[in-house]
């Protein structure tokens, strides 16, 4: 009798102690998601969550993914390790990163979008910035981590498992299983595609973010850094401020050019694998859109080098350009950097500024010859002078849709033809910007391949309001008008490292660059199927696949051409 009251007291512990967990919500939920999903902290478990997480990739390729967590109690230091990918022959792949999603503020989505071309709605907290591990949950919050492989060019092609453990200090709360099918495919070491995130490192920037004097060795030691991070995500064009760089001296009684800091800035971004080639800064400037032209001079006044801005009829602005470019020309001859150089002229010239730029390209072909022009133009409205005298056009997508025929000419014809995004396009088009979904970023270089473009720019790499984080709409046009979220960066800053952070935006944008680097190894083999697979992606310059699930059929079908 004693027993059996006993073990109906401890029966009715038991049963209560199972109501209590069942009542009580799942202490840490971890689900895995597309990398071209953004995961939101309003996110339920299991939103979006991937059937099965096998993921396709070539040799040389990124392939990344998310890992989705949340918990029902705040944690604090969470961590998350990945081990070395094999397959069943004991092949492995160890270039396997993980990193947090930081969450940003977009304080308003961008005017003249549908909505069902945005991603999640403003003001609140949008998925883009990548910081490091660990990371603290908040509770009922789900946040996600950044899975990143680097497929190596010399890996066996085949099926590779892996699984990405979560970890509170040494316990080892869940573990997620993934596959990843590695084909024959190699993304090619070269890069075809001509990239450029316009960016700043004056003295100002350096002082606020990084507490480093411009020109300083840490300063150099910065430079060196940034040039690391854009040439792991394939830029290959860096925007040079010539005027900063170049310095000035007189010398019995002339102006003479010194290019120990220009030869220093191309032989650091060299050494970092970004250059690729120099783009050399603007000769003609305003400070706002629709102010008058300005340039800037290094002339000697009173026997000292003075730099005064005047505007482009002064009768001293010529004779500096003259002498300028033609010691400029000298020291990329004597280099041997001519043939990976270009020149602006002026961006966007617009109203009654094209004949001044026609002025200032003629001073350019004569003396840097060889040298192409390169600028951002409106194809919408292109005059004679800038069609004859800027080389490379760069039109803004959005802009040329009824001016086809003309860039296929111009093509045609041996030219060069990029494009860029900046606050527009809006509507239907792709482009960068925060509240868009990540596949409108990866496909603008899918876009590059379909219309025969060789290049892409964009002028917000670095250009950060004081707190990037909490305030990602800089106001331009003295202060009258936001930009919208995204547009003014797309890297954050590393105080820490004097580097570089990575974005959600920057991942999608690497890996739509090897996309590119792919089908074009495809058209050498195929042009039919390359063309064919191309055109089921972006079938026109606002008809494009929007779903990541029929991207991905059309991804993986590139893979298994180039593979045959």
């Amino acid at each position: 009798m004693f027993l059996s009251r006993i073990s109906i007291a401890v029966l009715a512990c038991l049963l209560g102690a199972l109501r209590l967990l069942a009542a009580e919500p799942q202490s840490l939920s971890a689900w895995p998601v597309d990398s071209l999903v953004k995961v939101f902290p309003s996110d339920a478990p299991g939103t979006h969550r991937l059937p099965v997480a096998e993921f396709w990739g070539a040799r040389n390729q990124h392939v990344s993914f998310q890992l989705a967590v949340r918990s029902a109690q705040p944690r604090s230091a969470l961590t998350a390790q990945v081990a070395p990918l094999k397959d069943s022959a004991g092949h492995a792949i160890s270039t396997v990163s993980i990193q947090q999603v930081g969450y940003v503020v977009v304080g308003f989505n961008t005017p003249d979008v549908p909505a069902e071309e945005l991603v999640g709605e403003a003001p609140g907290w949008y998925p883009d910035v990548l910081l490091p591990l660990p990371v603290d949950l908040k509770k009922n919050r789900t946040h996600s981590l950044w899975v990143n492989v680097h497929i190596p060019n010399n890996a066996v092609p085949g099926l590779y498992r892996g699984g990405v453990a979560v970890q509170s200090g040494k316990q080892t709360l869940t573990r997620i299983p993934f596959r990843l099918k590695v084909v024959s495919a190699t993304v090619p070491e070269g890069r075809s595609l001509k990239v450029t995130n316009w960016f700043g490192l004056d003295d100002k920037l350096s002082r606020q973010f990084y507490k480093t004097p411009v020109l300083s060795e840490e300063w150099w030691k910065l430079v060196e850094n940034v040039g690391r991070v854009m040439a792991e995500h394939r830029q290959n064009v860096i925007l040079t401020p010539l005027l900063d760089l170049v310095e000035a001296q007189a010398e019995n009684g002339e102006v003479c050019y010194d290019f120990t800091n220009f030869d220093r800035w191309v032989e650091t971004f060299k050494k970092a694998g970004a250059i690729g080639f120099i783009e050399g800064s603007h000769l003609l400037n305003r400070s706002s859109y629709d102010a008058p032209l300005e340039v800037t001079t290094m002339v000697l006044e009173g026997g000292r080098i003075q730099k005064p801005a005047l505007p482009p009829d002064d009768p001293r602005v010529e004779p500096f350009l003259t002498g300028f470019l033609r010691a400029l020309n000298a020291h990329l001859e004597e280099k041997g950097w001519k043939s990976i150089y270009f020149q602006h002229v002026l961006d966007e010239a617009h109203g009654s500024e094209p004949p001044y730029y026609g002025k200032v390209a003629e001073l350019v072909h004569r003396y840097l010859p060889g040298v192409p022009t390169l600028d951002a133009v409106d194809a919408a409205e292109m005059p004679e002078i800038l069609q004859q005298n800027c080389d490379v056009w760069v039109p803004q997508l959005g802009r040329f849709d009824q001016q086809m025929e003309l860039l296929r000419q111009r093509i045609r014809s041996g030219h060069e033809v990029w494009f860029y995004t900046c606050l527009f396009p809006r509507g239907r088009y792709m482009n960068r910007l925060m509240d868009y979904p990540l596949i409108k970023v990866r496909l603008l270089h899918w876009l590059n391949f379909r219309y025969n473009f060789t290049g892409f720019l964009h002028w917000g790499g670095n250009y950060w309001t004081p707190d990037p984080i909490r305030d990602t709409a800089p106001v331009i046009n003295n202060n009258q008008e936001l930009l919208p979220s995204g547009d003014a960066f797309i890297y954050y800053p590393d105080p820490a490292n004097k580097s570089l952070l990575s974005s959600l935006r920057m991942e999608s944008m690497r890996e739509g660059i090897e996309d590119y680097e792919l089908l074009r190894a495809l058209k050498a083999q195929d042009p039919g199927e390359a063309e064919r697979i191309v055109t089921a992606a972006v079938s026109s310059l606002t008809d494009y696949v929007r779903d990541p699930v029929a991207f991905r059929r059309i991804q993986q079908r590139l893979l298994e051409a180039l593979s045959k």
